[in-house]
């Protein structure tokens, strides 16, 4: 009989090990699945509680660099507490973590009395009378503690303390795996934002789409350039022809031209330095890039396109094909006739020509169109300072009257139209003398080069508390409204004004100057053949005692 007893000791002993690691492993499905450590203390609570007494269940892990304990969760008698941190002391639990050995208490208050609650009971202190505390292990590493306590002495035997160890082993690998995942998803965030904050600092518009054409992310440029503000409705919805109507009506177009580039990436194709140009509402060169995202197995899984507003370098390109062409096509006359006079006059003077007369309209022919010649060139390099924005004016004292006077005057000579000139007052402003003196001169020569022969041209200069604006009308080829809106343009020259000579930089350069002192230019005409009227203002000093520098002639 004695042997039989034995016998079935042993094959009860057996059982509860094989329970025992069926539930350390039964344990190790349920960590596998929490996200945190606080999924991971009531999977560890649950399954604990099945097997032992955790009236008292507390969950730590350990902080070697700084020899803290932090305490995840703990439970004690049903009620579940918050968790809080204690260094490395003396206590059992600081005994086993520094010791790397479970510890097994079957009668507290006969053992020692070591309170094991960490201040989480309330009332009167009541200390557990049996403990089991378990390091948890990954290596030689101590990642935390594990510890079920209870109220009744001798509630835990070796095999418990088995158990508990076996739980702990498991719980060990999910606190690594979670490290892990937290480490991971510290690093992602910290990607996200250092890939947000380049987002944002980001000139060119970003579009990140999915295999599906869908755009996922965008960029605060790119929203603007997609008028998105108020439409996200069309994010996560793949780019497609057919759905076009569901953009805003001012970003349709760009929308359509980017369909062939989304095209391209989901047939695993990138595009390169591809060019845009829009012009439903401004005209709007952008250069776009595009390159395909890839799984690590190959397949296509989206793609990145950047969009690059170009229209202003394309426009300084433009500027210099335009300045070369008009220098190209303006010089070959002075130079012409430069050269020509320039053989006639060295003929005669080796054949001895003594024609005083001849002689000297062949050097006058020489220096009109040299000076010609300069003009051209100091016009294109304003032109050229104009467009990069390099443009510098001198403001100084001028009175505008009189710069008015002194430029009819000086084309009034050689004109074959009657020039008059309304002007009351004095009118004094700080303003660019020779630019001023562009402006004017260029409205005039236009005003009388598109008027018929003996026909008016007058300049009005008034002036009130806001600024001077000057005028000048002719009784010319006249514009319509389509004109008006395009005569400020570079190059652009009105219908009627092609039998004319000339390359349409003259308006264009003259409303730069006016706008760099602040000021604006327009014109005005009923129509054709009814004459125009071209105005400009310049502001003006807004100080009490300015109403001084406007003096009415006696």
């Amino acid at each position: 009989m004695p042997s039989d007893l034995s016998s079935t000791v042993i094959a009860t002993a057996a059982e509860q090990q094989r329970s025992r690691l069926a539930l350390a492993r039964r344990l190790g499905g349920l960590a596998a699945e929490a996200s945190n450590l606080e999924e991971l203390f009531r999977a560890l609570h649950d399954e604990i509680a099945r097997v032992m007494d955790a009236t008292v269940l507390f969950f730590a892990v350990y902080n070697e660099a700084s020899q803290t304990v932090e305490v995840v969760r703990q439970i004690d008698r049903g009620v579940e507490h918050p968790g809080g941190s204690f260094p490395l002391g003396q206590g059992i639990t600081s005994e086993a973590i520094r010791t790397r050995t479970p510890r097994l208490v079957r009668h507290w208050s006969v053992e020692g009395p070591v309170r094991l609650l960490y201040g989480t009971e309330s009332g009167d202190l009541v200390a557990p009378e049996s403990a089991l505390v378990v390091p948890i292990m990954s290596g030689d590493r101590v990642l935390g503690v594990l510890s079920a306590q209870s109220y009744e002495p001798d509630a835990y035997d070796e095999g418990d303390l088995f158990t508990l160890s076996a739980i702990g082993a498991q719980a060990a690998a999910a606190i690594t795996r979670l490290h892990a995942t937290e480490q991971m998803a510290l690093e992602y965030e910290r990607h996200a934002s250092e890939l947000e904050a380049i987002l944002a600092g980001m000139t060119d518009a970003l579009l990140i789409v999915d295999e599906r054409g869908a755009i996922v992310r965008l960029n605060r440029a790119a929203r603007q350039l997609l008028c998105l503000d108020s439409a996200s409705l069309v994010l996560g919805q793949p780019l497609e022809r057919q759905r076009l109507e569901q953009w805003p009506l001012t970003a349709r177009e760009i929308t359509a031209a980017l369909v062939p580039v989304v095209e391209a990436l989901r047939a695993g194709s990138s595009v390169a330095e591809e060019e845009i140009e829009l012009r439903s509402a401004q005209r709007r060169i952008l250069s776009v890039n595009a390159s395909v995202l890839r799984s690590p197995t190959g397949a296509v899984q989206g793609g990145v396109i950047v969009f690059r507003d170009t229209t202003g370098q394309r426009e300084l390109e433009r500027l210099r094909e335009d300045i070369f062409a008009m220098a190209w096509h303006d010089l070959r006359t002075p130079i012409t006739v430069i050269k020509g006079q320039a053989e006639i006059l060295l003929r005669r003077l080796t054949d001895g020509d003594r024609d005083r007369k001849a002689l000297k309209a062949s050097a006058a022919a020489i220096v009109k169109y040299t000076d010609r010649m300069a003009d051209l060139i100091a016009t294109l390099f304003d032109i050229s300072t104009l467009e990069a924005g390099l443009l510098s004016i001198t403001p100084w004292p001028v009175d505008l009257v009189a710069l008015v006077h002194d430029v009819v005057d000086s084309i009034r000579t050689t004109a074959r139209h009657r020039i008059r000139v309304s002007a009351r007052q004095r009118v004094v402003g700080d303003w660019d003398e020779r630019r001023i003196r562009q402006v004017l001169t260029n409205l005039l020569s236009n005003a009388l080069k598109y008027s018929p022969e003996g026909s008016t041209v007058t300049v009005s200069v008034a002036a009130d508390e806001h600024g001077a604006t000057v005028c000048v009308s002719d009784e010319g080829l006249g514009l319509d409204a389509t004109e008006r809106e395009q005569l400020f343009r570079r190059g652009y020259r009105a219908e009627g004004a092609q039998h004319v000579k000339g390359a349409g930089l003259g308006l264009y350069f003259a409303n730069g100057l006016v706008a760099a002192h602040g000021g604006r230019m327009w014109a005005a005409s009923a129509g054709h053949g009814q004459g125009s009227e071209f105005y400009f203002t310049l502001p003006l000093p807004t100080e009490e005692a300015e109403p001084a520098r406007m003096e009415r002639h006696a």
